[in-house]
């Protein structure tokens, strides 16, 4: 059984964002990225627990080409994913987890 995805506003600000960064250097590379974003949510919405526990109750995995990666929670209960953020990799990464 599948779970539910849920994206936090600033996660999906953040994709917003990148999606128009990567837009604007070559067209259709905003549209790969997205691809790549949505393959790997689908990837975690059916084995949530594939991808390690990096701080507490926070799961991460990298996204295929990119240099970002998803940060998310699983609510078992309610057969939710709960993505807080779509971080860039070269970010200072005491910030990944502070949502």
């Amino acid at each position: 059984m599948s779970y539910q995805i849920e994206l936090h506003p600033e996660a999906i600000q953040e994709l917003t964002d990148s999606y128009q960064w990567y837009e604007e250097r070559s067209e259709g590379l905003g549209l790969r990225f997205i691809t790549s974003v949505n393959k790997r949510l689908l990837e975690i919405a059916e084995h949530p627990e594939r991808y390690p526990k990096k701080k507490g109750k926070h799961h991460e995995t990298g996204i295929e080409v990119f240099p970002y990666v998803i940060i998310y929670e699983v609510l078992k209960k309610k057969q939710i994913v709960f993505v807080s953020y779509i971080f860039h990799a070269k970010r200072n990464p005491k910030l990944k987890y502070k949502r």
